[in-house]
């Protein structure tokens, strides 16, 4: 069958607020992000348009008819289904998307139930347990028996939201002070789970039929504190002064191996599309476990890993946009036509604007 040609892109996303403080919009995209992915689209179509995710979606999705959509959009709300909102609507609308459909976007967004799939398809992940409120942390009075550090975490949250520097635990009073906070803050279940003390590696992954490595990284620590490292809101908020981003050559070449093995499968088993970024620590014995996935990986060119990744490993932001597009495409029977005179217009929750590029 002949592809269809592609003349109008949108991109759909949701912004940070000005003057917020607290962690509640940290999935959320800059303007600048923005910018610069409608710069990579404006190269490659002949029109994009950018609508921010709000109540009117589905009214400014049909102003503009886009025969495709880029997805960023992390949805409205807290709630573990928020990713599958933006999807949900597109395929109301018989709109092709970029990136995962809205059931492996809702199950990779719950971290328990994660945990679980990849377990039972034989990829290794820490041991991990769930509370849904205090009167069930009683159950993990015993978990310190065999492990000697746990990291607490909301169940359903990415960009290490709710995940600080005092979120590592070595005893039930920490674990129930821990977890109280979260049930307060975040109105949701706990995960409880196994602390690897080992390297964190993160792994960038594409494709559909035949999924392949983008390239890996090891995020560590610029200075040693002589305690455990961990990516934590403090450490990523600071990342220039915290954080080294070492390329893929540091880390041993069978540990490599395992990643890649590891993060191919993860992919295929939760039957992710297009991309993913795909989250590692190392046990005791080197042994690299799945600790989150991402099917929607930050794009930021500044700062987010993805494009951290593969800037290590030679490709540059346009590379991984590009790369990223082919994928969707192809998969949705897609094909790009020359490159015409474009405008891009956005449409925010204030109302429509036109900006000129």
């Amino acid at each position: 069958m002949k592809a269809a040609c592609i003349k109008k892109i949108a991109i759909i996303f949701n912004l940070k607020k000005e003057g917020v403080k607290d962690d509640s919009c940290e999935e959320y995209d800059e303007i600048e992000t923005i910018d610069a992915l409608s710069k990579e689209l404006r190269a490659l179509a002949p029109y994009v348009f950018c609508i921010e995710q709000s109540k009117d979606l589905a009214k400014d999705i049909l102003k503009v008819n886009p025969d495709f959509v880029f997805n960023l959009a992390e949805g409205i709300g807290a709630k573990r289904a928020r990713e599958s909102q933006v999807p949900c609507v597109l395929e109301s609308l018989n709109i092709p998307y970029s990136g995962s459909d809205p059931i492996a976007l809702g199950v990779t967004l719950d971290k328990y139930l994660t945990n679980i799939i990849l377990k039972s398809a034989g990829i290794p992940v820490p041991y991990a347990f769930t509370a849904k409120d205090e009167s069930q942390l009683r159950f993990l009075k015993s978990i310190f028996k065999h492990n000697k550090l746990f990291i607490i975490k909301p169940r359903w949250e990415g960009s290490s939201r709710g995940i600080f520097l005092n979120s590592i635990v070595s005893g039930y009073d920490e674990l129930k002070k821990r977890a109280g906070f979260i049930f307060k803050k975040y109105k949701q279940p706990v995960l409880v789970e196994e602390f690897l003390e080992n390297d964190e590696i993160t792994v960038g992954v594409c494709g559909n039929h035949t999924p392949f490595i983008l390239g890996m990284m090891r995020v560590a620590a610029k200075l040693k504190s002589g305690k455990p490292f961990l990516y934590s809101q403090e450490n990523k908020r600071d990342w220039q002064t915290k954080i080294k981003y070492e390329p893929q050559g540091s880390i041993k070449k069978s540990v490599q191996k395992a990643i890649e093995k590891y993060a191919i499968e993860a992919f295929k088993a939760l039957e992710l599309r297009d991309v993913a970024r795909i989250d590692f620590r190392l046990d005791c014995n080197n042994t690299p476990k799945i600790i989150d996935i991402n099917p929607l990986p930050g794009l930021s060119p500044y700062y987010s890993d993805l494009p951290i990744v593969c800037e290590l490993h030679g490709k540059n932001y346009s590379y991984l946009i590009r790369t990223i597009l082919k994928e969707a495409l192809k998969r949705n029977k897609f094909k790009l036509t020359q490159k015409m005179h474009s405008k891009k217009y956005i449409f925010c929750q204030k109302g429509q604007r036109r900006i000129h590029s």
